[in-house]
């Protein structure tokens, strides 16, 4: 029988030779970046399928679009940056990488707000599932690529990372809802825009909290 030294020696020779080299990730700004081109080369796919909203013209004359727009790209580039942020030990210890994001999808939930109190305009559309369907349809794929990219950094905090990741796909999918849809009535916009980004990070969120709560027993 070896001596115990030369036991531990042995099985620190065994460790050492299974070790692979371990694959250096992408800087998170720029695994993001190419996320956000890939998301918006998809979103633009969907507005090529759907059709430009023929009004797009005097949609951008009125005003709050133009508040949207930008804030929907905002939302969409930031949520990208901190899901991959978050995914990495240490990087995503500041308090405003991963609630950024979400501030500005507040933001753009009290900017349609304050529309529909000024317009005074209560009525519930319910022609709203078709924008919906093309929000799900153009967000699945960056979604499941958002998802992809966080899953290989192996986050230490993976709700948080997918509720960013679900929020900046959410967010590429309303685009397109702006861009295609011709309603733009500030009840159809918060009902059908922009409150499904947080449903769908939210119950994305749920999901995964249930699938890891089940893996641990």
């Amino acid at each position: 029988m070896g001596s115990p030294t030369s036991n531990t020696d042995q099985l620190i020779d065994r460790l050492a030779a299974d070790v692979s080299p371990v694959r250096r990730l992408v800087d998170p700004r720029r695994r993001a970046a190419r996320w956000a081109a890939f998301a918006l080369a998809i979103a633009a796919i969907g507005v090529v399928y759907y059709g430009l909203r023929r009004d797009l013209g005097t949609a951008l004359s009125a005003g709050p679009i133009l508040l949207r727009l930008p804030l929907l790209a905002a939302t969409m580039w930031l949520a990208a940056i901190a899901a991959l942020r978050v995914s990495v030990p240490g990087a995503g210890a500041r308090a405003w990488t991963r609630w950024w994001p979400l501030l500005l999808l507040g933001a753009l939930v009290a900017i349609t707000a304050a529309e529909l109190v000024l317009a005074g305009d209560t009525r519930t559309p319910m022609r709203g599932w078709a924008c919906v369907r093309k929000m799900t349809f153009v967000g699945l794929v960056p979604a499941f690529g958002a998802l992809v990219l966080v899953y290989r950094a192996a986050p230490l905090e993976p709700i948080w990372a997918a509720v960013l990741a679900l929020v900046a796909a959410g967010a590429a999918g309303a685009l397109t809802s702006e861009l295609a849809c011709p309603l733009g009535s500030p009840m159809h916009v918060l009902l059908w825009h922009v409150l499904p980004i947080a449903v769908y990070a939210g119950l994305g969120a749920a999901a995964i909290a249930v699938g890891l709560r089940l893996r641990r027993r």
